[in-house]
């Protein structure tokens, strides 16, 4: 299989594919320990804590991941009923008022997710005995991926601005 230059070259394309490897690496870890929670539990009859919380953590960064790439892939519910009605040109100012607003939104998570994982590092999972700054890293994690993904399509939307502003 022959990959181009173009896509050897673009970072997003790494960043992309890293991101969904680790989603599809985290669900199937949940489904695993899943399977295993309820075979110890009703074939065997024991249960164990470790793989619960486990599931947990994988869980939360599961979700906090799928919501950046949402981001990315613009799959998140949105209203666009009244942006629809002006020209292209506005349109295009609101998405960027939008992704500023979603980048303005992700600095604030960004900093004071970073000060509960330096607040919580000292503290460990009762189960697996992790530091539970690992689990809350998923906040600013989120948001640092969120800030950058709006970042490219507000320089995407310039792009496009420059385009409807030469054919006008």
């Amino acid at each position: 299989m022959v990959v181009s230059n173009k896509i050897q070259r673009n970072p997003m394309f790494y960043i992309d594919l890293l991101l969904k490897s680790c989603l599809v690496a985290m669900m199937i870890a949940i489904a695993s320990l899943t399977f295993y929670q309820v075979v110890m539990r009703y074939g065997f009859n024991k249960s164990s804590s470790w793989s619960e919380e486990a599931i947990r953590f994988i869980f939360i960064w599961c979700s906090f991941l799928a919501i950046a790439m949402g981001v990315r892939e613009k799959i998140h519910i949105g209203i666009n009923i009244v942006v629809e009605l002006f020209n292209k040109k506005v349109q295009l100012f609101i998405e960027i008022i939008g992704h500023l607003a979603i980048m303005a939104f992700s600095g604030h998570l960004i900093y004071y997710g970073w000060k509960v994982v330096l607040a919580t590092r000292l503290q460990t999972s009762p189960a697996l005995g992790i530091p539970m700054s690992w689990i809350y890293l998923s906040i600013p994690t989120m948001s640092a991926l969120i800030f950058l993904f709006c970042l490219i399509e507000i320089l995407k939307i310039k792009n496009n601005l420059k385009t409807v502003q030469k054919g006008t």
